[in-house]
């Protein structure tokens, strides 16, 4: 009898999702942003220079202002063009978040051969003060075309990719975000934590595809921001370079703190425990897993998420031990996968097992049918385990000369076609079509 491949299982551990269950921290758009000068205004006033004047200046949400007073100054012949510079020029107003609001200014003004703003705000002046007015106002679109535009002709420049950054950021790409971000060599105080949440996030969603940019990733983010946040993407990454003693201790420093909170949400309590749980099953470590398996049966009595972690683990295991050609250890681990508790694992795993007989020495046909149905008692159309299900049948009607087994194994494998074909799965088609014209069906 043709025998064949097993069945691939593939599960998905849903790690960006438990990333999304973090508990939301403070973002750019709730900070403070001071008011800054957009443009310096120009002196007819002379002044007796060298010398340093600061001003301070009141700005109000409609950007308005008003010069207060003279804060200090080394030259009062210096302090009559200061004012008219300072009269003259214009200011973007301070925000909270996306809110504009009443703030104070302190403008500093140097005077010798010219006059040099120095000290205080940077002033963003030109497009790229345009381009922060434009996040200001929770435009982030325009704002993202805009640095776009100013990058092409300013490769390069910290602020315009820290604006495109944080632009690209609040439109939830995260990955661009942390692209342009990463190009900055320092990142200003206001983008930090941003930027932190954006390579938090692109560590988590590449942990398994792209591990070791997930790790540097994740370990930049750290960097910026040591939250949880942080502290979770990291552990995660760890996870994914197999680095499993440092992703547990970097997971359980995530939750010591999570826990301790009285607001960190069960979702965000269940993603903490069910890495941790990987991490310790990873290692070997029955009591902390049981533990954290019996945690998250109190705190997820109907998600069963410990169960899907460790089906998936011991799946796995099988998988593995199934392609080393070590049918006993694989059967041992899929039996285990099976019994989790989890209902897709479990029939992956019994289809999985169903395959393992097959492939042995001396397939043991009827133990290939009770595998099949384990599974087919679980999901009844399941195209694989019907498969797995069609050769059993016709193995004991070989063996038993049961011509009734035949005919029967041929419905089995006729069914698990029809949906085969209509999944579009076409290297399972193709494995029941053969196998068909080996029973003459």
């Amino acid at each position: 009898m043709k025998r064949f491949r097993p069945v691939a299982a593939i599960l998905a551990l849903g790690v960006l999702a438990a990333m999304g269950a973090l508990p939301a921290r403070a973002q750019y758009a709730g900070e403070f942003s001071p008011a800054k000068l957009v443009r310096q205004g120009k002196t007819t006033t002379p002044w007796a220079g060298p010398g340093l004047v600061v001003l301070q200046v009141e700005v109000f949400p409609n950007g308005t202002f008003h010069v207060i007073k003279v804060i200090r100054t080394t030259n009062k012949g210096d302090v009559a063009a200061a004012l008219e510079i300072a009269k003259t020029s214009t200011y973007l107003p301070a925000h909270r978040g996306n809110t504009p609001i009443r703030a104070f200014y302190d403008y500093t003004l140097k005077f010798g051969k010219s006059v040099v703003r120095s000290g205080g705000q940077p002033a963003v002046g030109g497009k790229l003060g345009s381009i922060d007015a434009l996040i200001h106002a929770g435009k982030y679109a325009d704002a993202k075309q805009a640095a776009v535009t100013y990058l092409l002709a300013h490769p390069g420049d910290a602020l315009a990719l820290q604006y495109l950054g944080i632009s690209e950021y609040f439109t939830s790409d995260y990955l661009a975000a942390a692209q342009a971000f990463d190009k900055v060599p320092t990142l200003g105080a206001a983008f930090k934590e941003a930027a932190a949440q954006s390579f938090a996030a692109v560590s988590v969603q590449q942990a398994a595809s792209h591990p070791n940019q997930a790790l540097l990733y994740a370990q930049k983010a750290y960097a910026l921001d040591s939250s949880p946040n942080s502290l979770f993407a990291l552990g995660v990454a760890q996870f994914g370079v197999k680095q499993y003693a440092q992703s547990i201790a970097s997971l359980q420093k995530a939750r010591g703190i999570l826990f301790a909170q009285k607001n960190t949400p069960t979702a965000t309590k269940v993603a903490i425990d069910s890495h941790l749980l990987q991490g310790y099953l990873q290692t070997g470590d029955t009591a902390n897993a049981n533990a954290m398996l019996a945690e998250l049966k109190t705190l997820d009595p109907t998600g069963n998420p410990g169960a899907r972690f460790v089906g998936a683990f011991y799946l796995q295991q099988g998988v593995a031990a199934a392609q080393a050609q070590k049918p006993t250890e694989a059967l041992a681990a899929l039996d285990k996968a099976a019994t989790a508790g989890d209902p897709k694992i479990s029939v992956a795993a019994y289809t999985q097992a169903a395959f393992v007989v097959i492939q042995s020495k001396k397939p043991d046909y009827t133990l290939v049918r009770s595998y099949a149905k384990k599974a087919l008692a679980i999901d009844p159309n399941d195209p694989q385990a019907l498969f797995a299900r069609g050769i059993g049948e016709a193995g004991v009607g070989v063996v038993y000369h049961r011509a009734d087994l035949t005919d029967r194994a041929k419905e089995t494998l006729k069914k698990a076609l029809k949906i085969a074909k209509a999944g579009n799965n076409a290297a399972l088609v193709l494995q029941i079509q053969n196998f068909l014209k080996h029973l003459g069906g």
